[in-house]
């Protein structure tokens, strides 16, 4: 079974579903501690994502692209829910002097609770516990052949009117490119998120990963976005991120929408 290249993961992680489910539509990819209120359903869908990393070796060329990458949250009780997600589509290209690779499938499915374990309302300050574990679609192209998880701690607190700042820190164990172990990453991205009249917001972020699979592994983005809600349950989200890192040069395009069903 063959996996998408670990440097190359830099820019999946951009389309993955690891992104943001919460009462109260959200945006970016850093987690917000929110849980949906019980009997709640919100869908979350990247409607699209493309993201295009020029090989050090030009005029290669590597490209990603994801379509309807969904995580779906059910509101279990006031502080805890639980989520679903998948990639329905992915597809990945390596270009080189000419000749193109192209793998495309179904991406693997995620499961995760969620647990807001503190909340301070002087401060409009929360943090969350969110454990997953992600098991593999046996996809023949970008399936990953492999059970992965690990765990997720989210923060946010309300800075000022309609200002929110939120961070979070989490811990993966990832098979290597190689099959043969298990490496540990540890990824951290802060955000701030700004919104207007309920209506128009924006957003910047910034992440960084380490991981023991070497030096060579470790980096960042820098982005932002742009939100319209067209009512109160429905909202799009417009994202561009750049990938840094030695040798790394990306940018990573995202159109999501966020529907909260009832």
């Amino acid at each position: 079974m063959k996996r998408v290249p670990r440097s190359n993961r830099a820019i999946l992680g951009m389309i993955s579903i690891m992104a943001a489910c919460v009462t109260g539509l959200h945006a970016q990819v850093t987690e917000s501690p929110q849980t949906i209120e019980p009997g709640g359903v919100l869908m979350r869908m990247d409607a699209i994502s493309l993201g295009i990393r020029p090989d050090t070796a030009a005029p290669n060329q590597y490209k990603a692209l994801a379509l309807g990458t969904t995580l779906v949250s059910a509101g279990i009780t006031d502080s805890v829910d639980f989520e679903l997600g998948t990639q329905l589509f992915l597809r990945d290209t390596f270009s080189t002097t000419g000749t193109d690779q192209t793998q495309n499938g179904i991406g693997d499915v995620i499961l995760r609770p969620k647990w807001t374990f503190w909340k301070d309302p002087s401060s409009g300050q929360e943090a969350a516990i969110i454990p997953y574990v992600m098991l593999p679609t046996h996809s023949s192209a970008v399936g990953n052949n492999s059970v992965e998880g690990g765990v997720i701690l989210p923060w946010s607190r309300d800075v000022a009117a309609g200002l929110k700042a939120e961070a979070m820190v989490e811990w993966d164990e990832l098979r290597n490119v190689s099959n043969t172990r298990y490496d540990t990453r540890w990824y951290g991205s802060a955000a701030v998120q700004w919104n207007s009249d309920g209506r128009f917001g924006a957003y910047a972020e910034t992440t960084l990963s380490l991981s023991t699979e070497g030096s060579s592994s470790a980096a960042g983005t820098i982005g932002g976005g742009v939100t319209f809600s067209l009512s109160r349950n429905f909202q799009w989200d417009l994202e561009a991120s750049r990938v840094l890192g030695p040798g790394r040069s990306a940018w990573t395009e995202t159109l999501r929408f966020r529907w909260k069903i009832f």
